[in-house]
């Protein structure tokens, strides 16, 4: 058995019926690419069946120690039953992406049974009217207890659940599944005992870490990773979540952001997804006055330290950095320039500093005050009055290269991920790619935000604005190439002879007018519009 560590239990203690701590994504599937163009619901089993075999992470569910004295452990189920975790559903008509949203969201507000194995698949028919699939397609909904996975372990294991191939060997195999026997009251008082009496040792060299880690962080909050604002601002996604969800969803290309990053030297895609985003929520919240007058908003940003051999390992092993996304910044380039700035530094801080540092503060606190704490903090929801976050934007490793995946023979079109809000982060932002696409999927409080097509809609206005900005810096550019290329032709030709004045005239004249229509085409790219011009998305589908 397997303990959890303390960043795991930390998902597993802060769960509430208001705020499920579960992770996902959302596939679109094209069954046409499956041997007879159809796959019924019991090859869906048995390929998911076969695939589990690969893994028994699947199978693992949790063992508490007695009287939650300890954090629980990981245990391979015995009674493992896989038609529990795979539920069969119809989409209602007309099966689009919008009623596809609508059960995606209502499915991720509920919690999970944590007697069993924490996970379950939807295989949802009739998604009949979806722009780019189609008719007869269906979706599968992964979901994920977070104790149980982080972001990059979830993709190890949804990929297991992919091949590369729409030909399936069914019944196949590889290795012998082995079921762990549940240990008696008994086992589990001798594994917890040692572990408390060893607590005040931990408690200790886990102290020192955090003093050393600590001062750390106050020497560089002083110098090179001093932040521009010192204070999160209060914002209508800082309150008491309630148990229901609104989800939506946007895809951007590759291709296009990378281009995006010639408006600011240096910075990453990941940059260029926060600037927009950062847009993307200015607006909205200018739509309903309510943004706030001063400061920007934080992000906390998930930042993974799973070394490559633990790729396949379950459990959390992240950092995160917390960052102001430029909503106070009505400039898009200037957006841009700050997020650019705030990532270079918060980086290298969540890798060196903030991991250890919150490592250390989990293996300081014993268990079962942890469990205490988290279940005070659930009942008086205290968290939500004084804002730490905004809201979170995490970037999940998707599917790499442009080999078509498929689930029991039918084609993976689409994937979209699914991250957890809590009380004071009424919003989250998850990023995953696959093929030549990004895809930004957005879970929300629905009490908060009820009219995420508007939110969606604000976050493709955000994306245009920076395709107006990159068409005309890419125009400059050319220009300047093409009058670089004149300037060398008029020196070679005063060397032969003398000329016009006419001919000086012109080419002194070139380059400024270059850089005027420069700038009028820049200026005329970075106008804001004003709230009321703010339309919603005329479906969650055409703003994808």
């Amino acid at each position: 058995m397997k303990q959890l560590t303390p960043m795991d239990s930390h998902f597993f203690y802060f769960e509430a019926p208001n705020q499920p701590m579960m992770i996902g994504s959302l596939w679109l599937c094209d069954q046409s690419s499956a041997p007879g163009g159809v796959v019924r619901h019991k090859e869906i089993l048995q390929y998911i069946s076969d695939r589990l075999n690969t893994t028994s992470f699947f199978r693992r569910r949790l063992e508490q120690a007695p009287f939650q004295l300890d954090d629980p452990y990981w245990l391979d189920d015995e009674n493992f039953d896989l038609e529990y975790h795979v539920r069969h559903v119809g989409l209602p008509q007309p099966g689009d992406w919008r009623q596809l949203c609508i059960f995606t969201a209502r499915t991720m507000s509920r919690s999970i049974d944590m007697e069993r194995a924490p996970w379950e698949i939807y295989i949802i028919e009739g998604v009949n009217n979806v722009e780019g699939m189609p008719p007869n397609s269906f979706a599968v909904l992964i979901r994920f207890h977070h104790a149980y996975v982080d972001g990059k372990a979830s993709l190890e294991l949804t990929t297991a659940m992919m091949e590369d191939t729409a030909e399936h060997e069914y019944g196949r195999r590889d290795r012998v599944e082995v079921a762990e026997r549940a240990p008696t009251r008994l086992e589990m008082w001798a594994r917890t005992t040692p572990r408390m009496m060893g607590q005040t040792l931990r408690s200790m060299k886990a102290g020192w870490t955090v003093g050393r880690k600590g001062i750390e962080l106050a020497r560089r909050l002083r110098d090179e990773a001093k932040p521009e604002q010192t204070r999160v601002p209060k914002s209508i996604f800082n309150t008491q979540i309630s148990p229901h969800r609104s989800y939506g969803a946007f895809t951007w290309q590759i291709s296009e952001l990378k281009r995006m990053r010639q408006l600011c030297p240096g910075s990453t895609l990941n940059d260029v997804v926060i600037a927009i985003i950062g847009g993307g929520m200015r607006r909205y919240l200018s739509h309903h006055n309510a943004l706030p007058s001063t400061g920007s908003l934080v992000s906390m940003c998930p930042v993974s330290i799973r070394p490559s051999e633990a790729s396949k390992d379950c459990g959390n092993l992240i950092s995160a950095m917390f960052i102001g996304i430029g909503t106070d910044v009505p400039n898009a380039v200037d957006r841009l320039h700050a997020v650019q700035r705030r990532t270079a530094k918060g980086v290298p801080l969540a890798k060196e500093v903030l991991c250890d540092l919150s490592n250390a503060f989990g293996d300081m606190i014993p268990p079962y005050m942890r469990a205490l704490g988290a279940w005070t903090q659930n009942r008086i929801r205290s968290v939500s009055r004084v804002p730490m976050i905004n809201t979170v934007i995490t970037n999940v490793p998707g599917i790499p290269g442009m080999q078509p995946r498929y689930f029991a023979g039918a084609k993976i079109v689409n994937v979209f991920p699914l991250v957890p809000i809590s009380d004071g982060m009424g919003i989250s932002h998850g990023m995953t790619g696959i093929y030549d696409e990004l895809n930004l999927g957005v879970v929300a409080d629905r009490k908060i935000v009820g009219d995420m097509d508007t939110y969606i809609a604000c976050m493709e206005a955000s994306t245009q604005e920076y395709q107006a900005l990159m068409k005309a810096f890419e125009a400059s550019q050319q220009e300047e190439q093409a009058i670089a290329t004149v300037v060398p032709e008029a020196a070679g030709r005063s060397t032969s002879s003398k000329p016009s004045e006419a001919a000086v005239v012109q080419e002194s004249k070139a380059a400024p007018a270059a850089r005027k229509r420069k700038a009028d085409k820049i200026a005329a790219a970075e106008p804001e519009p004003r709230a009321s011009e703010v339309q919603p998305a005329r479906s969650a589908s055409n703003a994808r």
